[in-house]
């Protein structure tokens, strides 16, 4: 079950998101920015540091499982009921619709783990 420092994280993602950051180079030109991964959500953001396990991010709970163990993992996380994902959105379809996605999800899951907690709280 997400917690607080979940929520914090998704609202720190959210707030990334919506002032470009995924509209600016990462590391320089040679490649776009990466959902997710090139975030400061990412444990691996800063390439200073040893490489640390996916398994330790908070976005690891939304992954199903049998995507656990892929490149990307945080690239699996089912979007909308129509079941896309950051890969698949990629694959086929425009940023515009995928930064829309994302943003989507995130507020979704926010809202979604804030009743939670507030319902777990009450009982």
């Amino acid at each position: 079950m997400a917690d607080d420092r979940t929520v914090q994280l998704l609202c720190c993602e959210l707030s990334f998101q919506r002032v470009g950051g995924y509209g600016h180079p990462f590391r320089g030109n040679w490649r776009p920015t990466l959902i997710f991964r090139d975030s400061p959500l990412c444990l691996n953001f800063e390439s200073g540091v040893p490489h640390q396990p996916c398994e330790r991010c908070a976005l690891f709970e939304f992954i199903p499982e049998d995507k656990r163990k892929t490149l990307m993992p945080c690239h699996h996380i089912p979007l909308n009921n129509e079941g896309d994902t950051v890969a698949s959105l990629y694959h086929g379809s425009t940023q515009e619709k995928l930064d829309e996605t994302v943003q989507s999800w995130l507020e979704s899951t926010i809202d979604k783990v804030q009743r939670e907690e507030n319902n777990h709280a009450r009982s």
